[in-house]
């Protein structure tokens, strides 16, 4: 089973260097958001498609980040 959870590439991010370190702020957040909750996951208890539909509901979560 694969997911793929897109995220911004930070070093894409054009402004200043303030604008540029929160992008990779926000990038680091949303990965570690996401592996905590892959981690937490009760996946023995899961079938197949209840772990295809957690793993979807994780991509889609979006993570807020401090300014």
């Amino acid at each position: 089973m694969t997911a793929h959870w897109g995220i911004a590439d930070p070093a894409a991010v054009d402004g200043t260097d303030v604008e540029k370190a929160f992008a990779f702020r926000r990038a680091f957040k949303e990965m570690e958001s996401r592996i905590t909750l892959l981690v937490n996951l009760p996946i023995a208890s899961l079938d197949r498609m209840q772990l295809q539909e957690s793993l979807r509901a994780i991509g889609n979560q979006r993570t807020a980040v401090d300014t």
